[in-house]
């Protein structure tokens, strides 16, 4: 086998019909036109006997069993390990729901099964029959299309907004590959940023994402893929004091020009291309849990939210109703719960991946702390399960952490956040 790294890469238009349910802010929103079509994009990797697959997804979240069932068939078809392969959506809340959530509804089978994942797995396929050797070069630089969004209204309540003080990460990176003879093929992007510009919007869109990487694409002559970094409490910094638009598309398409500026001018900084190696590792995260709310407590709760059938305030409803229901099936509380992570490393820099939407300050922790010389953690890669505040934000409360506090029959401890970046940072030492 040749000590090359070796790389092929795909894609494939994945854009639903017109009509569908976009995942959203609520599961009644139907698109009405097609803005910009939506993508798989499909990195292969092979470096000597080691594969992995990295796939970025213009699509909102993408729940865990769709993932795991298209793992296991990029397994099958191209002789990929399962656990080296990550399947990252952008986080757009312009394309189809493609994740069964209460209060935000059923995942679109008919477009699973039609277009997303014939599409998917045809870019993974294509990308692994056509690998060839490359180096790869690298620059970050900042960005401040996002903004912390946990805004603080004059009654001191967390809101959606900008909170210009907050923890908010302003690096962007860029990685590119180039073949031997020296003409870039492909090229990812990084940062941490929720796709939500347009808001509510009856267009099919990659939201600012897919303007930032077709203005890439077009200064590189390469493929370009965006994949999301710690997000959860970051939203892009609109010019209409929010971090959602207005149904308008017109702010995804303003704030995405302006990364799209940044990318480039931070894919100008790479000076330097060479030989990198792959390492591989996944494990299973022990995360401490602790104990469920008392059974008063969720009897009291769930009469307020009984009613509720819509976004967070239904997934409220159905966390009481689950809690009631362990009290009287005799569930026996557990201590800690398995997470599992896939971690991949080229060269100097090392991708982790996350089901949670994490706050931009564990990303930045977890690189800081990591030996390797870049961690890029990864959002709403392989399953969606969530936010994951940090332990300092649970006493502000809102959306985020009312989200948390609900996702799971027994919530996470308090300092959930260390407990993530030291089980990270474990998973990191074996690459």
């Amino acid at each position: 086998m040749s000590k090359k790294l070796m790389l092929g890469v795909s894609r494939r238009d994945i854009t639903p019909e017109v009509g569908g349910n976009l995942m959203g802010y609520n599961p009644h929103i139907y698109s009405e036109k097609i803005n910009d079509n939506l993508t798989a994009t499909a990195f292969v990797f092979q470096y000597g006997d080691t594969k992995a697959a990295m796939v970025s997804v213009t699509l909102c979240v993408i729940e865990d069993e769709i993932c795991d069932y298209l793992r296991k068939q990029i397994n099958e078809s191209c002789n990929i390990p399962f656990d080296n392969i990550m399947i990252s959506a952008i986080h757009t809340h312009s394309g189809p729901i493609t994740a069964t959530q209460v209060g935000w509804g059923n995942a679109d089978k008919k477009y699973c099964d039609e277009i997303f994942f014939p599409g998917l797995l045809d870019a993974v396929k294509e990308a692994n029959a056509n690998l060839v050797p490359v180096e790869m070069g690298y620059a970050t630089g900042d960005s401040f299309v996002g903004c912390n969004r946990r805004e603080l209204n004059k009654d001191n309540e967390v809101v959606l907004g900008q909170c210009p003080w907050g923890p908010f990460n302003s690096k962007m990176t860029v990685i590119s590959f180039r073949d031997s003879e020296k003409k870039v093929i492909a090229n990812m992007v990084h940062y941490g940023c929720h796709a939500t510009a347009a808001g509510s919007n009856h267009e099919v869109s990659r939201d600012w994402p897919g303007v930032m990487t077709d203005m890439l694409e077009k200064e590189s002559g390469a493929v370009t893929a965006f994949f999301n970094g710690p997000e959860g409490d970051v939203g892009p910094r609109l010019s209409n004091g929010c971090t959602t638009g207005k149904g308008d598309i017109s702010y995804a398409m303003e704030i995405g020009a302006v990364a799209g500026y940044d990318a480039v001018n931070i894919y100008k900084k790479i000076s330097h291309y060479c030989d990198v190696t792959l390492t591989t590792s996944e494990r299973k995260l022990q995360m401490k849990l602790s104990s469920r709310i008392p059974y008063e407590y969720a009897k009291e709760q769930y009469e307020i939210f009984k009613n509720e059938k819509v976004n967070h305030l239904a997934q409220s409803r159905d966390y009481y109703e689950k809690v009631l229901a362990s009290y009287d099936n005799g569930y026996v509380e557990e201590e800690y719960k398995e997470v599992p992570q896939v971690a991949i490393r080229i060269g100097d820099i090392a991708f982790a991946g996350f089901g949670y939407e994490l706050f931009s300050e564990i990303g930045m922790r977890i690189d800081k702390m990591s030996s390797i010389g870049h961690v890029l953690s990864l959002t709403d890669t392989n399953g969606t399960w969530g936010y994951f505040p940090t332990e300092d934000q649970l006493c502000r409360g809102g959306y985020e952490v009312k989200m948390f506090k609900t996702r799971n029959l027994q919530p996470f401890a308090p300092n959930a956040d260390f407990n993530l970046i030291t089980e990270t940072l474990k998973n990191l030492e074996q690459l």
